[in-house]
């Protein structure tokens, strides 16, 4: 696969939130890391494309666990000048407990965490005036979802506000019910941000699930957005890969065939990562849904959501040596 000469979109931005994880059983050697939707959204892309650096927007405290969490984000080569820091405010957690069965669950506490209160921070408001230079901002449902109502109404206010400077708004849905009060309270706030993106990255499942439906053909998926104004939109569709739609046009790119699916966590992440960084190489939707498999088809066959960087570095060599940025 080959890429035009064309000069590279370099400032992309990522909102969202990443929490402490726990894994591991209680009161026993618990593991510890770190992850969130957009964060493994953001890892990936530096990885794709190093030479963006994607800029990372959240809040985190000032404890240690938030300075180990910002460490480890810049040794991924991601900006971390727009992560505010909250005197008063701890990261968010989640631990995960795997029964005997296999079987995940997990359990959260965010309510009080330094991200949901991010439009609250002093430096928001000039960081979002600083995003106003980006070529793209990306974010998710989720981002959303955890912010209390004021929160919300600010960050939708400063979206209309990049959008109207000229940035590009991209958004994957990932519903969560837990995060809403309530299927309409999540309808009419993903409608508000469906209405200034540019690009969505949705998921067939999330959809149906939103609204209370069963296999909805994906071009009707994609015509509800449309009518909400997104130009480009995707939709994800597990193992049988993709349908792109903008413009009057539509495309359907099958998923790559994987023998052995080990772990889907942060499949639709990292197909997000791989679709925008091929959307930054100037390539037509086919060809960024095809780079969105191809990654998403690697992670789901180790364990975890972020892989090791070497199980990747093939993609990221192909994409590099494709490049010139003369």
């Amino acid at each position: 696969m080959t890429f035009p000469n064309s000069a590279i979109k370099r400032n992309i931005a990522i909102l969202g939130e990443c929490m402490i994880e726990l894994s591991g059983a209680p009161f026993a050697t618990q593991n510890q890391n770190f992850g969130g939707d957009t964060l493994n959204t953001a890892i990936y892309l530096s990885r794709l494309l190093p030479k963006i650096s994607p800029s990372y927007v959240t809040a985190l405290g000032v404890d240690n666990y938030s300075n180990a969490m910002i460490d480890a984000w810049q040794h991924e080569g991601i900006d971390c000048r727009f992560v505010m820091r909250e005197n008063t405010k701890l990261p968010g957690m989640y631990a995960i407990e795997i029964d005997s069965q296999g079987e995940r669950s997990f359990h959260y506490w965010r309510n009080d965490s330094a991200a949901r209160y991010m439009c609250e921070h002093a430096q928001f408001s000039q960081i979002m005036a600083q995003l106003k230079a980006y070529d793209l901002i990306y974010l998710s449902g989720i981002s959303l979802a955890i912010l209390p109502e004021h929160g919300k109404i600010k960050l939708i206010e400063a979206l209309a506000n990049l959008k109207a400077a000229g940035c590009k708004i991209a958004v994957d849905s990932n519903y969560r019910p837990r995060l809403w009060n309530g299927v309409t309270h999540a309808k009419t706030w993903l409608s508000e941000l469906y209405r200034l993106a540019d690009i969505a990255l949705v998921t067939a499942d999330d959809e149906d699930l939103l609204r209370d439906e069963v296999n909805t053909p994906a071009p009707m998926i994609a015509e509800r957005l449309h009518r909400l104004g997104v130009e480009q939109v995707v939709v994800k569709l597990g193992s049988k890969g993709a349908m792109w739609s903008q413009a009057g046009q539509q495309g359907f790119i099958d998923g790559n065939k994987i023998k052995h699916v080990v772990d889907t966590t942060a499949a639709g992440d990292s197909f997000n990562a791989a679709y925008l960084a091929a959307w930054a190489k100037d390539l037509p939707m086919a060809a960024c849904c095809q780079w969105g498999n191809n990654l998403a088809a690697q992670v789901i066959q180790h364990r975890g959501a972020v892989i090791p960087e070497q199980c990747t570095q093939y993609l990221t060599d192909l994409m590099s040596s494709n490049y010139d940025d003369k």
